[in-house]
């Protein structure tokens, strides 16, 4: 098994994938990667739940907001000019 050090790449993945996963923006199989390996470190676990809580409590106090109009407006232009 791979040395459980903060130069590890497996480690350094799992830190990398964290906001990924948390955002529901990483694939299946980096989700897979990320609970496979990351249980073995603390700190990413913890890195992990502090994250995922701190999200959870701004959500549950502001909400869900609707976007600002103007950036509405933004994505739209950007998209039609993609199409």
């Amino acid at each position: 098994m791979e040395q459980l050090t903060r130069e590890s790449n497996h480690y350094k993945r799992c830190m990398d994938l964290l906001p990924l996963v948390l955002d529901r923006q990483a694939t299946s199989e980096d989700v897979q990667f990320f609970h496979t390996y990351a249980i073995n470190w603390p700190e990413v676990m913890d890195c992990y739940e502090k994250e995922k809580a701190f999200r959870e409590a701004i959500k549950n106090k502001l909400g869900i907001l609707p976007a600002p109009e103007d950036l509405m407006d933004s994505i739209k232009q950007s998209i039609a000019r993609v199409y």
